[in-house]
């Protein structure tokens, strides 16, 4: 297992888009980030969302919300990113997405 950080974050696109287009993105973004036990073997083990406490695009640190998980190897990790490629209104135009793979701490005793 790759322990993995999804960082993402929201594009200006999505700001300026109509009230249509937001629910597809929220409704995509369901689709994309739901289910990755079942469909790729990962555990998620936390997630954070700030919007409460953030508004407007994100072009980097901090994020708009984090995905902490266990992944069975890289190339699932660019099957889940290449999600956001796909389609006829692909989400990357709305989303950003930046992943992290490394090892948990557990050298030094953390989970």
């Amino acid at each position: 297992m790759i322990r993995v950080l999804v960082c993402a974050g929201v594009q200006p696109a999505f700001f300026e888009a109509t009230a249509d287009e937001r629910r597809y993105v929220f409704d995509k973004c369901r689709e994309v980030f739901g289910g990755w036990k079942e469909r790729y073997g990962i555990e998620v083990l936390s997630s954070m969302d700030d919007d409460q406490i953030q508004i407007g695009p994100t072009f980097g640190y901090p994020w708009t919300f984090y995905v902490m998980c266990d992944a069975p190897s890289h190339e699932v990790m660019i099957d889940v990113v290449d999600q956001l490629r796909r389609g006829d209104k692909p989400l990357f135009k709305y989303i950003k997405v930046d992943v992290r793979m490394g090892r948990p701490l557990s050298d030094l005793g953390l989970p």
